[in-house]
C-alpha cells in the first residue's frame, strides 16, 4: 500500500492499471488467510470484483480512500440514507425535476440513437409492452443529449456512425460487468447487528449486510404492511459464481427459494449467537432485476461494472467527441474510478460542465473533486515520476526486461543521494 501511495500518476495509470490486484498484492506467495481477508475480501465484498481480475490501480486508490476516511473523524467512512431509497432520494428528486419542467417518458426504453454529420440527431423511444398510452414510438430531438444508461444498455445502441464520430465508444464492448444484487429480510424484531455495514468475509457468496431501522429515525415500520415488521436486514450478494455449502450450487444456478435459504444460512454461519432466527422472518424480497425465465436459467437486468486490469483506456470521458452527446454513468472515466453513485455523480457534473462549455455559458461550473492524498507526500511522488521516466527511457533504449529495467532505475535515486552525501 505504501508502494502505491508513493507512486506517481503515470506509474499508476501505465503500470498498476494493467496489473491485477491479485498480482499486485503478491497473493500467490502469501497465506490463505492473507488472500481471504486482504486480497479477495477487500474486493469482492465491496464491489463484486474478483481480485484476479480487478485493476490494482482501482484497488489501491479506493482502499487508500477508505483508510483515510477511517482515521479522519470529520469524514465518516460509512454513510447511509435515513429512510427507504425511493422515499428519501428518488421520489423527491423526480418531483424536483418535474417542477423544473422535466418531462419523463415512463415505461419506455431507448431503442435507437441516430447520428448524422458527426452529431446526434434523434433518440428513438419505444413504449414497453402492454402500455397503450403513447401509441408506440416517440422520437426526441434536442440541442444536447445526456446518456445516463449503464454500459451494457448503451453498448447495444452504439451504431457504426456513432463509433465513427467518437471512436472511444467502441471500447464499451470490452468493459466487464458482474452481478451484485440484494436480498431483504423483514423481521418481526429489530436486530441492529452493527452500526454500519457488516462484511461476511468467509461467506461463499461474498455477503455484506446492513440493519436499516437504526438509521431510519422517522420511519414507523409498524404503520406499514400488516404492522408486524420491526426490523429490515438488507443483504448484498456479491459472488454469484461460487457454490454455496448448502445447495452446492452458485447463486446464478439457484431458484428463488434456494437463494433465500443459502443467504440466510451463510449469515447464520457468522452470527450464531441466537440473535437471528428463521422464525423471526416475516417475509423476504429478492431484487426484481433477478429473473427466472425458466428453472435452469437466471438472468440479471442490472449487472455492475467491474474495473478489470487494463480497462481504463476503454472508458470514455463525460464529454465525448460528438459535440452534443455527453455521458453520465459509473463507467465514465472519473476520479472516483469505481462503480458507485459517487462515480455516477462525478460523471454527471462533468457532463453538465461539458454542456456549459459547448454553449459557451458563463455560468459557474460544477466542482470536480479530486481524491484525497496527503500533500506532504507529493515530493516523494514527484521523485517517483522521475524514476518512472528513467525506467521507460532505459527500457526503450536497451530493450531490457521489465524487472531489470525497474531494478536499475530504483538504484539511481540511491546513487544520487549517495553522491550528494559524499560531496557534502
Amino acid at each position: 500500500m505504501l508502494t502505491f501511495l508513493l507512486s506517481c500518476d503515470e506509474r499508476r495509470e501505465q503500470q498498476w492499471e494493467h496489473m491485477s490486484w491479485w498480482a499486485f498484492t503478491d497473493a500467490d506467495a502469501r497465506s490463505e488467510k492473507y488472500r481471504r481477508f486482504l486480497v479477495d475480501g477487500l474486493t469482492r465484498s465491496l464491489v463484486a470484483a474478483q481480485a484476479r481480475h480487478m485493476s490494482a490501480r482501482t484497488g489501491g486508490m479506493i482502499l487508500w480512500q477508505i483508510l483515510f476516511d477511517m482515521v479522519d473523524r470529520s469524514r465518516p467512512v460509512d454513510r447511509v440514507l435515513d429512510g427507504p431509497t425511493s422515499e428519501v432520494w428518488i421520489e423527491p428528486w423526480v418531483r424536483h425535476l418535474e417542477q423544473r419542467g422535466v418531462r419523463f417518458h415512463r415505461r419506455h426504453e431507448v431503442t435507437g440513437i441516430r447520428c448524422s454529420d458527426g452529431r446526434v440527431s434523434t433518440v428513438v423511444l419505444t413504449a414497453a409492452d402492454g402500455d397503450g398510452s403513447t401509441g408506440g414510438v416517440v422520437e426526441i430531438t434536442a440541442d444536447h443529449f445526456v446518456s445516463a444508461m449503464p454500459v451494457e444498455r448503451l453498448d447495444v445502441l452504439i451504431t457504426p456512425e456513432l463509433k465513427a464520430a467518437e471512436p472511444r465508444l467502441a471500447g464499451l464492448k470490452r468493459l466487464i460487468t458482474r452481478w451484485m444484487n440484494g436480498v431483504i429480510f423483514f423481521l418481526d424484531r429489530d436486530v441492529p447487528l452493527a452500526h454500519g455495514h457488516a462484511l461476511f468475509v468467509d461467506s461463499e457468496w461474498a455477503l455484506t449486510a446492513i440493519s436499516q431501522k437504526q438509521f431510519w429515525p422517522d420511519v414507523d415500520l409498524s404503520a406499514r404492511g400488516d404492522g408486524t415488521v420491526r426490523g429490515i436486514l438488507s443483504v448484498d450478494v456479491s459472488d454469484w459464481y461460487t457454490p454455496g455449502r448448502r445447495t452446492g450450487k452458485p447463486a446464478i444456478q439457484c431458484t428463488e427459494r434456494e437463494i433465500r435459504e443459502e443467504v440466510w444460512g451463510q449469515i447464520l454461519d457468522h452470527i450464531d449467537d441466537g440473535s437471528l432466527d428463521r422464525a423471526n422472518i416475516v417475509d423476504w424480497f429478492l431484487d426484481p432485476a433477478i429473473g427466472f425465465p425458466d428453472p435452469a436459467v437466471v438472468t440479471n437486468a442490472e449487472p455492475l461494472l467491474i474495473n478489470t486490469a487494463g480497462s481504463l483506456p476503454d472508458r470514455p470521458p463525460a464529454a465525448t467527441a460528438i459535440p452534443n452527446l455527453f455521458l453520465a454513468a459509473d463507467f465514465v472515466r472519473t476520479n472516483t474510478d469505481l462503480a458507485t453513485m459517487e462515480a455516477a455523480n462525478e460523471a454527471a457534473r462533468a457532463a453538465v460542465n461539458g454542456i456549459l462549455d459547448a454553449d459557451g455559458s458563463g455560468a459557474a461550473r460544477c466542482t470536480i473533486h479530486p481524491l484525497h492524498e496527503p500533500e506532504s507526500l507529493r515530493p516523494l511522488r514527484d521523485l517517483d515520476a522521475v524514476r518512472w521516466r528513467v525506467e521507460r527511457s532505459l527500457g526503450a533504449v536497451f530493450g531490457a526486461g521489465r524487472n531489470a529495467t525497474v531494478d536499475l532505475a530504483r538504484m539511481l535515486p540511491d546513487a544520487v543521494l549517495g553522491a550528494a552525501r559524499l560531496f557534502r
